[in-house]
């Protein structure tokens, strides 16, 4: 990783609760999986399933905090094998050049793919998520399916 990791100055709660879901992210039932007309199955890649999802529905119904991208160890409703991706820019998000549809661009879309993806393994290995996110972060960068990884390219 190039760069230096800037420090956490979230609340220390969302540590808390990151540390928990992701300590318990093992001992999730494999068999339990949510379905639905808000999540369509788009592809298999480097072993998860990964889903486009209603993100506004999942936000109204399932988990507020829920931004564009998850896995099962910052989602608990996420099984550990899929990797979920919002359809739509949710409204206030800090992302640049969004069209008024706020539709996700494809290389948004694969970008939070990769950073998804990127995140889960290093939270497997033991990274708590701030750590886990940058480095991600990086990753994305480094990828180039975006200017940087908070402006759309359409």
């Amino acid at each position: 990783m190039t760069n230096k990791i800037p420090k956490d100055k979230r609340d220390k709660l969302w540590t808390e609760l990151e540390g928990n879901i992701q300590s318990r992210g093992k001992k999730k039932d494999k068999s339990f999986k949510l379905s639905g007309a808000w999540k369509k199955y788009i592809r298999k890649q480097d072993g998860f399933k990964i889903y486009k999802v209603d993100g506004e529905w999942l936000r109204n119904n399932i988990s507020v905090v829920f931004g564009h991208g998850g896995h099962g160890y910052v989602h608990e409703f996420i099984p550990l094998d899929e990797i979920w991706v919002d359809t739509h820019h949710q409204k206030g998000c800090e992302c640049k050049k969004v069209r008024k549809d706020r539709a996700l661009s494809e290389n948004c879309f694969n970008s939070t793919v990769l950073h998804e993806i990127t995140e889960f393994h290093e939270m497997k290995k033991g990274k708590i998520y701030w750590i886990g996110h940058n480095i991600a972060l990086e990753k994305e960068k480094e990828a180039g399916f975006l200017k940087d990884p908070y402006t759309e390219s359409y």
